[in-house]
């Protein structure tokens, strides 16, 4: 059975301010005992600091309680008193006075707005990130976020407030989702650096369900032709249709056609070699790891035409007004909305679908399934086998590139279509 703590037993103090003023300094520090671990260090200096030496659970401790005179006698004993009752308690005072000063910052931390908090975040957490990943995180908690719950304290947040905050994003869940996962990002950082102790965002995981993603359907052979003429002879920019065709022969992802630079272009060796996510997003791709794209004739075509269209700007596409920025997204975007709007493109076909279009024809054409992947850039999780495959798969990946392009113009022409060797 436990014992008790002792209550604390009275002292009886042994120093005088005439004793303490008639000390004087050593060649080495000294300390002069008042009374049970209360006493007086005595630097080389002459400068003299009250503390404290104690044993609690069979560990000795010892915690300073202040510079003399600044502390006089009376509060020094007074404070030696309370922290003797803390052990008393079985509480170990120098545990318990860095848990007051966390308690203090955190205090004082939690009295600022979850707006201020989110900035810092934003600027510490999000430094290194892309330049598209710390936009979006923005704009949520712009748009989103700071008009529901930016003016509370960050210590008054409670998980009612973000509830009802995803709650009004029913109707878009992916926000929803999004934007929970952002929160609790948030609040944890806040929890590492010890201002709160619980994440009111944890708790509302799920609540609003994310909508099973779906996958992007490819072109139909009979779909081919209408929609690569209708991009060829369309009123959009030509370096938007140069843009679009590029997309269809390489099957990169939209982002990485946009942003593609002539620094990463080799065309005498046919590569297009596109770096990994860095931050700035100057042509990353969503996977951290660079991907060589190995260019068709087709497709150097389209930059050979690209290249006299762009003068002497470093990125391949730039906007129609300004050669020092990149085609945004959108463009290609609204070139496929104005196709479907004509009839000239199906109307559930997005940018992506190109990928599941080459995806489709390949397989179907017996084209292995890991040279397909490797075109693809789905990284592969084993980082050995991921070496291998993109040095073995090189010359097949060109190969299967070229059949593609190929075949695309074949059903463009309407001539037989011959098998890949």
């Amino acid at each position: 059975m436990m014992q008790a703590p002792r209550a604390p037993r009275a002292v009886n103090y042994k120093l005088t301010d005439r004793k303490i003023q008639g000390l004087k300094p050593k060649t080495k520090p000294y300390a002069v005992t008042d009374g049970c671990g209360l006493h007086l260090e005595v630097a080389t200096s002459g400068s003299k600091v009250w503390r404290y030496a104690y044993m609690t659970a069979g560990k000795r401790g010892k915690v300073s309680i202040g510079a003399y005179p600044g502390i006089g006698i009376t509060q020094a004993r007074d404070e030696h008193r309370r922290l003797i009752a803390l052990i008393a308690k079985g509480i170990d005072p120098m545990r318990q006075r860095k848990l007051d000063a966390i308690e203090a910052t955190a205090s004082k931390a939690q009295e600022q707005t979850f707006k201020d908090f989110g900035e810092i975040w934003v600027s510490q957490e999000l430094a290194s990130v892309t330049d598209r990943t710390r936009k979006q995180a923005v704009r949520w908690l712009a748009n989103d976020v700071y008009p529901a719950i930016g003016a509370l304290p960050l210590g008054e947040v409670h998980a009612s407030d973000v509830r009802d905050l995803l709650e009004s994003l029913r109707n878009t869940p992916t926000k929803a989702t999004v934007v929970q996962s952002v929160l609790e990002r948030i609040f944890k950082y806040a929890a590492q650096k010890l201002l709160i102790t619980v994440n009111p965002a944890t708790a509302m995981q799920g609540l609003v369900k994310r909508p099973k993603s779906v996958s992007y359907r490819p072109l139909a052979v009979v779909e081919i032709a209408p929609f690569v003429q209708s991009v060829r002879t369309c009123n959009a920019h030509i370096r938007t249709r140069l843009a679009v065709e590029l997309l269809l022969l390489t099957v990169v992802r939209k982002d990485n056609v946009c942003k593609a630079r002539w620094e990463h272009i080799d065309l005498d060796s046919k590569t297009w070699t596109i770096p990994g996510r860095t931050v700035g997003g100057n042509g990353f791709m969503k996977m951290p790891y660079p991907h060589t794209v190995y260019l068709t004739k087709q497709a150097v075509g389209i930059l050979q035409q690209a290249k006299q269209l762009s003068g002497n700007s470093d990125w391949v596409f730039p906007t129609v007004s300004r050669l020092s920025e990149p085609m945004a997204e959108c463009t290609i975007n609204h070139l496929f909305s104005r196709l479907k709007a004509d009839g000239s493109c199906p109307v559930d076909f997005a940018p992506h679908g190109l990928r599941s279009t080459f995806s489709t024809l390949a397989n179907e054409e017996g084209i292995a399934p890991d040279v397909v992947e490797t075109i693809l850039a789905h990284h592969e999780k084993n980082a050995v086998r991921a070496a291998y495959n993109r040095a073995q798969y090189a010359k097949p990946a060109t190969t299967a590139l070229q059949w593609y392009s190929d075949r695309i113009d074949s059903i463009v022409k309407g001539a037989s279509i011959h098998q890949l060797r």
